[in-house]
């Protein structure tokens, strides 16, 4: 990534940043071995309100795995000021454009998947990739068993109190100080994702949610290293005869730090301010954002 503000607020200097594009002529020809992985990404218009249809008006873009072994300070990389290493997860949410962070998020995901799937799991073989980088097969005549990427569907779920008024958050031990988000969990085999809503709410903050009031309310692609988040609305039963009770919450450590109900006021005054909190890993936290912050730009 290309450094285009900085912000001494923070330790890391999180400042805005954008991905750094080079053409095939800027890339050094040691890249493309017979090991590493070229993925087609997609193609993107070159200038706005051309014709969808026009394929020379459009830019085509490919990720490329670069060998470990490859001198980056030699290349032509080194031209660019401002440039720096990072893993997509970091800088994500500071991209300024959405659908440049798509693209590098989609580029992590392929690449991951040729890493880690460059034999065949049913004959040992090695495999090749396919499809323009979509696919492997292995290349073993008596196989040929083709792999795709694997997505594993997780779930994300806002669970509001029986009143409506509060939300159950929760952090993990390894997050940044301060950082609270809505519950997820992975689905299991054999479970509806409503039914891993349930079960990973009850898991993790000991806290029951009323099936009859889970809605589905958006999807994303998550490819740290192959997620689908499936976000879902929920509303927890009452653990007494009043509404205005909130439900008691028995924290599993083994799963969160921490889970507590925070009121709308509460959040919206501390965690969902323009500016705080960040879904990066390495974030560091003002004194403030250290208190309470919610994952986001």
């Amino acid at each position: 990534v290309r450094r285009i503000e900085s912000d001494s607020r923070s330790a890391t200097a999180r400042g805005a940043v954008e991905p750094l594009f080079l053409s095939y002529g800027e890339c050094d020809p040691c890249w493309f071995s017979e090991q590493g992985a070229i993925s087609w990404l997609g193609q993107q218009p070159l200038e706005e309100g051309v014709d969808d249809d026009d394929d020379d008006s459009k830019l085509d873009y490919f990720a490329v795995d670069i060998p470990p072994s490859a001198d980056l300070s030699t290349s032509s990389i080194a031209n660019f000021d401002g440039v720096e290493s990072s893993s997509v997860r970091n800088y994500g949410d500071v991209m300024k454009s959405r659908t440049q962070s798509a693209l590098l998020a989609t580029a992590n995901g392929l690449l991951t998947f040729h890493r880690t799937h460059r034999f065949c799991s049913k004959c040992g073989s090695a495999t090749a990739q396919i499809k323009a980088g979509s696919a492997r097969k292995c290349t073993n005549e008596e196989c040929k068993t083709s792999v795709y990427p694997r997505i594993d569907p997780a779930v994300i779920m806002l669970v509001t109190s029986p009143c409506a008024n509060y939300a159950l958050l929760g952090r993990k031990a390894s997050w940044p100080s301060g950082r609270y988000s809505t519950l997820a969990g992975f689905a299991e085999v054999g479970e509806t994702l409503e039914e891993c809503v349930v079960r990973e709410t009850l898991e993790e903050s000991g806290v029951a949610v009323d099936p009859e009031s889970i809605r589905f309310s958006a999807s994303q692609p998550w490819p740290f290293p192959r997620s689908m988040m499936v976000g879902f609305h929920a509303m927890a039963f009452p653990s007494s005869s009043t509404e205005d009770d909130l439900p008691q919450i028995h924290v599993d450590p083994a799963e969160l730090d921490d889970a507590r109900w925070y009121s709308k006021e509460y959040v919206k005054e501390n965690g969902l301010v323009e500016g705080r909190g960040s879904s990066a890993l390495n974030f560091t936290p003002d004194d403030a954002e250290a208190e309470f912050h919610v994952p986001g730009p």
